[in-house]
């Protein structure tokens, strides 16, 4: 997405503003929300860009501002990466900005990140709607796991059969996963 104001830029900051029920929400590159912020036009968006040099560590509209400001934790990270590989966000970028830089960092600071998730959220799990392609998949894969359960389960017990039958399925499940 581009700066709309000097239309060069990546966004860096979306400004929402709601004053007396009149909505207003500019896009902007972090220069341009600064120098909006000095001439008065906006609130307090220095905070929000300063200390970046990757425009990837800027979130784009579609993702959600999470509270990180206790990613630090009191006891010193043993193994935990310094810096992600894919975007350098470092867990105080993250934890300055409120949002991750970029999908990888989940992986890279999963520690970090899944405390102050469960804190702001409750749990780390994602429970919200799915894709009806991944729903099906998973619900394929759920369904193996419980055949090849009950395959154990009738070889164990010497139902060959039964056990054939079941394999079957399974070969025919797989192939269309």
């Amino acid at each position: 997405m581009i700066c709309e104001r000097c239309n060069k830029k990546k966004v860096a900051v979306l400004y929402r503003e709601n004053a007396g029920g009149r909505v207003r929400v500019m896009r902007l590159c972090g220069e341009c929300a600064e120098a909006l912020e000095q001439a008065g036009e906006l609130e307090e968006v220095s905070a929000a860009v300063s200390g970046f040099s990757s425009p990837a560590l800027f979130a784009d509209e579609g993702s959600l501002p999470l509270p990180f400001q206790g990613l630090q934790s009191e006891q010193p990270r043993r193994s935990a990466p310094s810096a992600c590989a894919v975007c350098g966000a470092t867990v105080e970028d993250i934890s300055a900005v409120g949002r991750v830089g970029c999908a990888a960092c989940y992986t890279v600071f999963s520690s970090e990140l899944s405390r102050a998730i469960r804190s702001a959220h409750g749990r780390a799990e994602h429970t919200g709607r799915i894709s009806a392609g991944y729903r099906a998949r998973l619900e394929k894969t759920e369904r193996l796991t419980g055949l090849r359960k009950q395959l154990k389960e009738a070889v164990s017990q010497e139902n060959y059969e039964s056990a054939a039958g079941l394999r079957d399925t399974i070969r025919a499940l797989e192939a269309e996963l």
